[in-house]
C-alpha cells in the first residue's frame, strides 16, 4: 500500500488527475468517441447554468499542468446553431449526464476549434478573444515575467515598455491580472476596465 501511494504521488498533477476522477474522464472520453451530447452544470460568472455539450477531444494546456475538454457548447434554453467554441476544466467538472442523442461536428468546426487551440490556452476558448491594453508598473512587470501559469502573451510589435498589448479572452485577463492589484491598470476594453474597478470596490469595502 505504502509503495503504491508513494508512486501516485510521484505522478504529475494531471495524471494523478486522470486516476482520482477516472469516472468523469471516463464520460468525457466515451461521449468524444460515440460523438454523444454531454449535459453539463457549471459555474459561469458566479451563475450556475446548464450546457448542453459537443465533445471534441480532451487537451492539456502548454505546461501540462491541467486538462481540459475542448468542444462547442450552448447555453440550456439556446438553439443547436447557437453553440459556440468552449473548453471546461477536468479538474472543476462537476460528473456530466451522457444523452443518447449524436452529433456531427463538420470540417469548418473542427478547424475552428483547432485554430482556437492553437492560438490561444485551452483553458480560456470561452468567449471572442479581443485586443486589451494592460499598463504595468515595475513590480508588475517583475511579476508578469515570473507567473508563467495561464500568463498572456503581449504582442511585442504593438507593446510599450509600460503598456502591454495581448489578444485574448477578457476572462483571462481577469484571471492572471486581478492578482497583481494596484500594480496591473486596464487601460482598454472599457467594460473590463469597469469589472477591475467594481470588484477591487467590493474587495475594499
Amino acid at each position: 500500500m505504502r509503495s503504491i501511494i508513494e508512486e501516485y504521488c510521484s505522478l504529475p498533477f494531471i495524471k494523478r488527475e486522470r486516476i482520482y476522477r477516472k469516472d468523469v474522464y471516463e464520460i468525457v472520453e466515451r461521449a468524444c468517441q460515440d460523438k454523444k451530447i454531454l449535459k453539463i452544470k457549471a459555474n459561469y460568472y458566479g451563475i450556475d447554468q446548464v450546457f448542453y455539450v459537443y465533445p471534441y477531444k480532451i487537451v492539456p494546456d502548454s505546461l501540462h499542468t491541467q486538462s481540459y475538454l475542448a468542444c462547442y457548447s450552448r447555453k440550456a434554453g439556446e438553439e443547436e446553431l447557437d453553440k459556440v467554441v468552449a473548453s471546461f476544466s477536468m479538474a472543476r467538472m462537476n460528473t456530466p449526464t451522457m444523452l443518447s442523442k449524436t452529433f456531427h461536428l463538420n470540417k469548418q468546426e473542427i478547424l475552428n476549434i483547432e485554430s482556437q487551440l492553437s492560438n490561444y490556452s485551452p483553458a480560456y476558448l470561452i468567449g471572442k478573444p479581443e485586443q486589451i491594453k494592460v499598463k504595468l508598473t515595475k513590480k508588475g512587470k517583475q511579476s508578469y515575467q515570473s507567473r508563467l501559469y495561464s500568463r498572456p502573451e503581449k504582442i511585442e510589435s504593438l507593446s510599450t515598455d509600460d503598456v502591454y498589448v495581448f489578444d485574448c479572452t477578457q476572462q483571462q485577463i481577469y484571471n492572471y491580472f486581478f492578482p497583481f492589484g494596484p500594480d496591473a491598470e486596464i487601460i482598454s476594453p472599457e467594460d473590463l476596465r469597469k469589472r477591475f474597478k467594481n470588484n477591487l470596490t467590493k474587495a475594499l469595502e
